[in-house]
Formats: structure tokens, sequence, C-alpha cells
């Protein structure tokens, strides 16, 4: 049995990272005409956070050219990546602890991301992410295809698991309605009520993870 997990909102509070990197792209933008002033908070940005980069654009300003949202979004992804290496990423509060515990649980674990190659791989080096995690899918590797087109990867890489999926947007979701695969939602992370209503199991914090997933597998037997 694989654990699939999302990165940003389920292990990783990109919400800090995201904003700095935001306005400065977003300021790029103004001062090419492309954009009018305004700011922006954290909490209006956060809806993005999980979004694919081409899905963030269209759905943000779909008015840009390729090339212009294509220079912002690198800005953002260069701006966040410098972060991660200057120290300040974080994961959620209680994530080491339950990846430790369902590591001792004999769990398999890979991270199915909406993300950047390079955004994954510092962060692989940040935290020491190879100590808990398998295997990584990172839609930049797939040309940002959805989750759940990505998804055959996994099974191909996995065969014969039956996998959890874990996550906290409806691109997450959909993997496991797709697949007919669990889900678990995480409620900490950065979607929505409504987003959450279709999962197997919802938790508040990373604490719960690993009883969620002990949970799950004695319903899933037969």
């Amino acid at each position: 049995m694989v654990l699939v997990f999302d990165f940003d909102g389920t292990l990783h509070d990109t919400a800090h990272l995201y904003g700095c990197a935001f306005r400065k792209a977003y300021a790029w933008l103004v001062e090419q005409g492309q954009a009018p002033e305004r700011e922006y908070s954290d909490a209006e940005l956060t809806r993005w956070l999980g979004v694919s980069a081409p899905d963030m654009w269209k759905s943000f300003m779909p008015q840009l050219p390729d090339a212009v949202w294509q220079h912002a979004s690198a800005i953002i992804g260069r701006e966040m990546v410098s972060q991660i290496h200057q120290g300040n990423a974080r994961l959620f509060p209680g994530i080491p602890e339950a990846l430790d515990r369902l590591k001792a649980e004999g769990r398999h674990m890979a991270v199915l991301s909406n993300c950047r190659h390079g955004y994954m791989e510092a962060h692989r080096e940040a935290f020491d992410l190879d100590r808990w995690f398998d295997a990584y899918f990172c839609a930049e590797d797939y040309g940002f295809i959805p989750k759940e087109e990505i998804y055959a990867a996994i099974e191909a890489a996995f065969p014969g698991e039956d996998n959890v999926i874990i996550g906290d947007r409806d691109s997450d979701f959909r993997v496991g309605i797709v697949h007919g695969r669990p889900v678990i939602g995480c409620a900490y992370g950065f979607g929505s009520e409504q987003e959450l209503s279709v999962c197997d199991a919802v938790i508040d914090s990373p604490a719960e993870l690993p009883q969620a997933v002990r949970r799950l597998l004695r319903t899933a037997r037969p």
C-alpha cells in the first residue's frame, strides 16, 4: 500500500513563501503595464495554492499573453526556491512526527504535486524528504497534465498496490474519485469545506493522520 501525498497545503505550509513571491511577480506585471496596481492579502492568495501554474494564470489573469504569464510564473518559482534555500520553508507542525509514525508502521509513501521539478528538489534537500518518501511525481515533469492523469505513473511505479490519496484541494480528491481510491482530506490546508466534503476521512491536524490511515485500511478490508 502506498500513501500518495499532495505537498503544498498537506505537508508544506506554503502561504508565507507564496505571498512574498507572488507580490514580486505582480510588481513586475505592473511595471510592464500588464496589471493595475493593487495589494493582495495572504488570505486572497491561498486559493491558488495547490493549483498548477497554467491553471492558476488562466483563471487569475486569462487576458495575459502566454509569454507574459510564463515570465511572471518563473519569477514566483525562482523566488520560492530562493526562500527555501534561505531556510524559510516550513512543514506544518506535526508533519515530521506523523511521517515518522507512518514510516515505522511500514507504509510506503510518494508525493504527487502540481509543482515544478526544481521546487520539489529544493524541498527534498531542505527537509531530507527521502527519509520518508520513495518517489516524487511533479506536474512539470508531465507537462502539467491533471493529477488524475499523472496517477497512472504512480500505479506503474507501484504495481498492485491499494493506494490512499492524501491532500487538501479538489485536484487531489479527483485522483481518488477517478481511480476509486480512498481519500483523506487535510482541513488544516488551503481547501474549502465544499472541497473537503467528498473525502472519505477529514483530519484537522497532522497528528490525526496515522489513525485515519489505519481506520481507512480497516474499512477497506473485506
